[in-house]
């Protein structure tokens, strides 16, 4: 389990190294005020992937560890595919679907269980769970964010570019913490074709224009002007992955 720190401040961005859980936390600020924990996936039974699964696994520790720190499912589904249909015909996003396996086997109250339904990618992720979650909440500013280890690289430039989007809270910045769970139940083939995916997504990440923007403003204009997962022509022209990479996602 890896942890990294990232406080948002004016004027630097500052990373820190963590140890473990407990201690890492009272190294950078002492106790998270909420957790984000990723979607990933899940089957056409509607069960999480084994990866989802360690995350869900990570996030109830950290929730118990906490006292009852609120949770954050972290996502509605995947560009790649459709999501669940259950039996009556009706879609169920991703983060519904965590947050019921939350309660029935992590054991964490309902009430610490807020889903964020809409993204259906990382950049999605980290832009929803800031506008429709954490911006209205002034007492969460100190950020657990939990995904696997193939993914981690991506979300952490991606989530600490999107909590540093003027405007920011003016009274108490935002301080992010990553923490990585492992990702070994997945086929070596398919694990190692992911990991080249998240590696090739991440150069052309930070090679391209998107990450010079500086505003929430910006980021909304692209996100549904451009990008092919919420844009009207993007939704409207959707195409599922065809490869062993689907069932990573």
């Amino acid at each position: 389990m890896k942890q990294v720190v990232v406080t948002l401040a004016l004027v630097a961005t500052v990373l820190t190294l963590g140890g473990g859980m407990s201690r890492g936390f009272a190294r950078a600020f002492d106790r998270p005020d909420v957790v984000l924990v990723l979607a990933g996936g899940v089957d056409r039974r509607g069960a999480t992937h084994c990866t989802v699964a360690e995350r869900l696994r990570a996030a109830a520790n950290a929730s118990k560890a906490l006292g009852g720190c609120p949770v954050v499912l972290n996502g509605g589904g995947t560009t790649w595919k459709p999501r669940y249909v259950d039996r009556n015909g009706f879609s169920i996003p991703e983060a519904a679907l965590m947050a019921v396996q939350l309660e029935r086997e992590g054991g964490l109250r309902h009430e610490l269980l807020y889903p964020e339904s809409f993204s259906d990618d990382t950049i999605g992720n980290a832009f929803f769970a800031r506008v429709m979650h954490t911006d209205l909440r002034p007492e969460w500013r100190d950020l657990l964010v939990i995904t696997s280890q193939f993914q981690m690289a991506r979300t952490q430039a991606i989530y600490t570019w999107i909590f540093s989007l003027e405007p920011r809270p003016a009274a108490r910045p935002y301080r992010l913490r990553f923490e990585s769970v492992r990702d070994d139940c997945l086929d070596p083939h398919v694990l190692a074709l992911r990991r080249a995916k998240e590696a090739d997504s991440l150069h052309k990440l930070e090679a391209g224009p998107l990450m010079r923007m500086r505003t929430l403003a910006e980021a909304h204009e692209f996100i549904f002007r451009r990008h092919s997962g919420y844009s009207v022509r993007g939704v409207t022209s959707k195409q599922p992955l065809d490869s062993a990479l689907a069932d990573t996602y």
